[in-house]
This record gives C-alpha cells, sequence and structure tokens, in this order.
C-alpha cells in the first residue's frame, strides 16, 4: 500500500511540474490569437471610437504578453504549423505554377506565408524571452526587431493583388488566406513595434548597465549654482562635473591603492602560488606588478575620460590607452604564464624525474610569440592597418627577409634538433667544444651554459648542433674512480698479491661501488639494437691488477665505478676507498712508495776499494 502511494504521489509531482511549462506557453499563445482577433477587429472597423477602444485594448493585452515573456521560464513554444502541411502546400504551389493557375499558386502562397508568420511570431517570442533572460541589451532587441519588421512588410507587399474580382473557389479561397495572412502579419507588426516603442519592458538591466560617467556629470551639472561656472568653461570644452568626478576617482584610487595592495595579495597567495613552492615569494611579486598596474591605470582612464569627455582629444586618448592596456595585459599574461608554467613544473618534477623541462620553456616562449602576434594583429586592426596587406608585402619581400634572417633560420632549427634529438637537457653537466658547465636555459635562438667560475656563456643553437657535445649526466650508474697505487721496491712480492686480493674483496662488498655481477633494471622498455648500458649509461667494471714497475715504485691500477654519479657523492666514495686501501696496504706490510732519487759518487767508492 505504501509504495502503490508513493508511486500515485511521484506521478501528481511528475505531472504538476510538467504540465506547469506547457500551461505558460499555452497562456502565451492564448495572448497572442487575442492580439490576432484585435487586429481582425481593426480591419473591419470605421468608427474612430470604436478603433480608438480597439488600440487601447490591444496596447494591453500587448503589455500582459511582455510582462509573460519576461517573468516565464518557458525556454520554446509549440511549432504553429506542422513541416508536413508546409512540404504539402510547397510541392501544391510548384505543380499549379507549372501549369500556370496563377491564383491557385497566391491562395497557398497565402496560406503558407500565414504558417511561416505564426511560426516567426514564436520565434521572435522565444527572442524575446532569451533576451530578458540572458540581459540583452536594449540596442540589440530594437535592432532585431527593426530588422524583423522590414521583412514583415516586404512580405505583405508581395502578397498585394489587383482589387478585380474573379469568380470561382480558388479566388475566393486565396481572399480568405489572404485575410487570414494579413491578420497574422499585422499582429507581428504590433507587437515588434511595440517593442520598438517600449524596449525597457522586456528589456532586463543589471544596476551596473544603469551606470555610467556621462549620467553623473549629468547630474552633477545639473544644480543651478554650477550652471555659471560651466558657462565661462565652455571655451575650454570642460565642465565641473568633469573635473569634478575625475578629481574624485583619483582620490578613490590614491586612498584604496592600499586595500587593493591587500586584497590582490590575498587574491594571489590564495589562488595561485603554491604555498610549498620554493619560489612562492618570486611567483607573487612578478603577478602584483602587472595586475596593480592594471588596476591603477584603469582609475587614472575613468579619471581622464571624466576630464576629457566633451574635448576633441577623446579619440587620440582611447588610441593611447589602447595602446597602453594591452602592454598590461601582454604583460600580465607573460607573468602568469611564467608563474603558473613554474608552480606546475616545480610539482612535476619531484615525481618525474625525466620531465623535460626545456621542451617545457619552449612551449612558454612559443605562447608568448602568439600572445604577441594575435596583440600586434589586434593592435593594427584596430588603427585600420590592413594585415592583410602586410602579409602581401612580407609575401613579396619574403625571399630578402629569409636572407636577411638565414642566420636566425639556421639557430631556429638548430634549437629544434637539439630538442628532438634530446642532446641534452636544462640542468646537463656538458662540454661544447671549449665551453664546459650546466645547461641554464634552451632557447629557441642560443643555449646559455652557466660554467664552474659562474660565468654565463651563451651559444648559438646552429654552433651547437654542429659540434662535439660530452654529457656527464647521461648516466645512471657508474662514475670511474682511477688511481695507481704505488708501493715501494722494498715490499714481498707475497704480501703485494695478497693486497691485491684484499682490494679486489674490499670493492666487490663496498655498499657505494657499482658491482659488475649486480643487473640493473629499466623501467621502459628497450627496443634499440645498443646494449642497455651503453644507452642508459651503467658502468661497473673492477680491475686491481699490479700495472708496472715505474721509476720508484710499483704501481698497482685500482679501476672501478661508483654507484652514484653526483660529484659530491662520488668524493665521498673515493675518499673511502683511499682510507680503506691504506688500511689493507699497512695490514700486508706494504708501505706507500715515494719519488727517491740514489746518488752513487764513483770517486769514493774506488778509493774505499
Amino acid at each position: 500500500m505504501l509504495h502503490r502511494l508513493i508511486v500515485i504521489v511521484l506521478l501528481v509531482f511528475s505531472f504538476s511540474v510538467f504540465a506547469k511549462p506547457n500551461q505558460r506557453q499555452l497562456k502565451i499563445i492564448e495572448q497572442v490569437e487575442k492580439l490576432e482577433a484585435s487586429s481582425e477587429r481593426l480591419l473591419s472597423l470605421d468608427d474612430e471610437d470604436a478603433i480608438t477602444a480597439v488600440l487601447e485594448q490591444q496596447a494591453a493585452q500587448l503589455e500582459v504578453l511582455l510582462k509573460q515573456l519576461r517573468t516565464t521560464s518557458v525556454e520554446s513554444l509549440p511549432a504553429a504549423i506542422s513541416d508536413k502541411r508546409l512540404n504539402f502546400l510547397q510541392s501544391r504551389m510548384a505543380v499549379n505554377k507549372e501549369r500556370g493557375n496563377k491564383y491557385a499558386v497566391l491562395r497557398d502562397k497565402a496560406e503558407l506565408e500565414a504558417g511561416k508568420t505564426r511560426q516567426a511570431i514564436r520565434g521572435y517570442l522565444e527572442f524575446l524571452i532569451r533576451a530578458s533572460n540572458n540581459y540583452v541589451s536594449i540596442d540589440e532587441i530594437v535592432d532585431a526587431s527593426q530588422q524583423a519588421l522590414e521583412k514583415s512588410q516586404q512580405l505583405a507587399a508581395s502578397l498585394e493583388v489587383s482589387d478585380v474580382i474573379v469568380e470561382g473557389q480558388i479566388y475566393a479561397a486565396f481572399k480568405r488566406n489572404q485575410q487570414e495572412f494579413m491578420r497574422v502579419n499585422t499582429t507581428f507588426q504590433d507587437i515588434l513595434t511595440y517593442v520598438i516603442n517600449h524596449p525597457r519592458l522586456i528589456a532586463s538591466t543589471h544596476w551596473f548597465q544603469e551606470f555610467s560617467l556621462i549620467s553623473i556629470i549629468s547630474y552633477v551639472n545639473q544644480f543651478d549654482f554650477l550652471r555659471p561656472i560651466n558657462h565661462k568653461l565652455i571655451p575650454f570644452k570642460v565642465d565641473v562635473g568633469g573635473i569634478g568626478i575625475s578629481l574624485v576617482i583619483m582620490l578613490l584610487v590614491y586612498f584604496s591603492y592600499p586595500f587593493l595592495f591587500k586584497f590582490t595579495s590575498w587574491l594571489i597567495k590564495k589562488y595561485v602560488i603554491d604555498e610549498d613552492a620554493e619560489s612562492q615569494t618570486q611567483i607573487y611579486h612578478e603577478i602584483r606588478k602587472p595586475a596593480r598596474a592594471l588596476l591603477i591605470f584603469f582609475g587614472i582612464d575613468l579619471a581622464t575620460i571624466a576630464f576629457f569627455y566633451k574635448t576633441d582629444y577623446r579619440p587620440s586618448i582611447e588610441n593611447i590607452t589602447f595602446v597602453i592596456y594591452s602592454l598590461i595585459f601582454v604583460w600580465l599574461l607573460f607573468k602568469i604564464l611564467d608563474t603558473v608554467v613554474l608552480a606546475q613544473v616545480h610539482k612535476l618534477s619531484q615525481t618525474n624525474t625525466e620531465l623535460r623541462k626545456e621542451l617545457i620553456n619552449l612551449g612558454v616562449q612559443t605562447a608568448k610569440v602568439i600572445i604577441l602576434v594575435s596583440m600586434l594583429a589586434i593592435g593594427l586592426n584596430h588603427f585600420g592597418i590592413s594585415i592583410t596587406a602586410i602579409m602581401s608585402t612580407l609575401g613579396i619581400g619574403g625571399l630578402a627577409f629569409a636572407l636577411a634572417a638565414k642566420d636566425t633560420l639556421s639557430n631556429l632549427f638548430g634549437g629544434i634538433t637539439i630538442l628532438f634529438d634530446n642532446v641534452f637537457r636544462m640542468g646537463d653537466w656538458v662540454k661544447i667544444g671549449d665551453v664546459e658547465g650546466t645547461v641554464a636555459e634552451i632557447g629557441l635562438r642560443s643555449t646559455t651554459i652557466r660554467t664552474f667560475d659562474n660565468a654565463l656563456i651563451t651559444i648559438p643553437n646552429a654552433q651547437v648542433s654542429v659540434s662535439s657535445v660530452m654529457n656527464w649526466n647521461r648516466r645512471v650508474v657508474g662514475r670511474r674512480i682511477k688511481m695507481h697505487v704505488g708501493v715501494t721496491y722494498e715490499s714481498d712480492m707475497d704480501d703485494i698479491r695478497k693486497a691485491l686480493v684484499d682490494i679486489r674483496e674490499m670493492l666487490r662488498s663496498h655498499s657505494g661501488i657499482a658491482n659488475p655481477k649486480q643487473k640493473h633494471a629499466s623501467g621502459h622498455r628497450h627496443f634499440k639494437l645498443s646494449s642497455l648500458e651503453d644507452v642508459k649509461g651503467i658502468k661497473a667494471t673492477q680491475l686491481v691488477y699490479m700495472d708496472q714497475y715505474n721509476d720508484s715504485s710499483i704501481d698497482i691500477l685500482v679501476y672501478c665505478f661508483s654507484k652514484t654519479v653526483n660529484w659530491a657523492e662520488w668524493l665521498a666514495v673515493k675518499e673511502d676507498v683511499l682510507f680503506k686501501i691504506a688500511e689493507i696496504l699497512q695490514k700486508n706490510n706494504l708501505q706507500f712508495a715515494y719519488p727517491t732519487e740514489v746518488r752513487i759518487h764513483r770517486n769514493e767508492v774506488e778509493a774505499t776499494s
């Protein structure tokens, strides 16, 4: 029982919900039909008093209709004529036109246009509903209404025929359809004319749409005590209202700047900056500057408009403000792009070690070029300069431009080659020719290297792309440790053999030394013919041998690789290996050799003998 009750309640509720739009549609259509009836009465009346009464009734009906449109939630109205009927009338008109049946064609055309006009009325009413809901301006509503009124008048003229009476049912049907069309078309024109004359009855406006500097200035200038002063200021094309509002705006900008300062600071910190980012302060200051410049210049622009609104300088001032606004917007977009990318790259680099910052840098530079070119195109269009003419000029001088920009293009394609060949990345330790250091930036034109003595060197990409590049960062495991350990000639060979065995065992068990028996797995599939060790940079060779008899020592070669490739960590591993080698030599009764010089005095030897 409970389930049935719930189902019934839901059905009633759904019926009431879906029935309301249909009822509202019917009310709008009923109001249009009342207007059609009023138009029909007007066409048949001759008495002026009766015509006046009907016109007053029609005005009230139009006012009610616009009120319904402004308050309704309906977005569409049902079709006035079916597509099937339209297709039938068009087909019959075509047949009668071929047979030369003039009035049969006019009969069907009148009925067709009456149906289309009814549909146009409903389409226009839907437009008014959307215009009211979406705050379409009064000018747009009036323009659309005037265009529809002109089309309606032209259509009415096309259906006018001579008053010669023709006998027959077809002509009688034509006259009925013509009167029907005139009634519907007159109703449509009445609605259009009423909306054109009373657009505020349908247009919805925000409070800020009613606000304008000119209205405020006019309100100030209407005071009687200001009129004599304004009369004296006429030669200068200024008035007290404009000057006063301009000063008020400047004062507001001056005194509100601290509040704007705090507000933008809060906004940027809350929604733009990642609190954990290392470059938080830099990001904040970078975005804050153009944002505040935009706010301050907006106030200055309003003050300038208020001061010079009567003068002939307004076009020049508007051009200057357009240029300044464009520059500030480009500045702001560049800073937003830089800071957002910096914050995101910082986040991604913590989880993705394979992130290629140079490609992101190339994308940022490309986006900046697009922004700059787009703003330049908008600016040229604003000043009436034809972009098409400029492009055609560039087409004619393309060869000369290409020759002049040969080096630039070489550097550009060199940069693309570097990026796609993945020769090195930003932050890599490289040596290009005689230049050694870390890659600071890979640009479109050049690559910058920060040397180890903190100098910044710029190398054109064309030169980099044809140079040999030594990249020490392209190694996953293995930074070489190579040394010769010299022991004295007085050493016992058995002790040296034991020392070699101990050093080899020490290297095999050392946690910081790469072991050749250990396998290194790669997180990526390897489809190249070269070995994984060569592709990824994995070295684990261990060599410990008595290498040579030197002038003053017996040299032991120690050749191995640390697991780490980091310089500081490599130095720590190497230091530990050196200490342990010293302990092994001491354990095996071996001493480090050092350069010695033996002098033999032959005279003393002979005298002694």
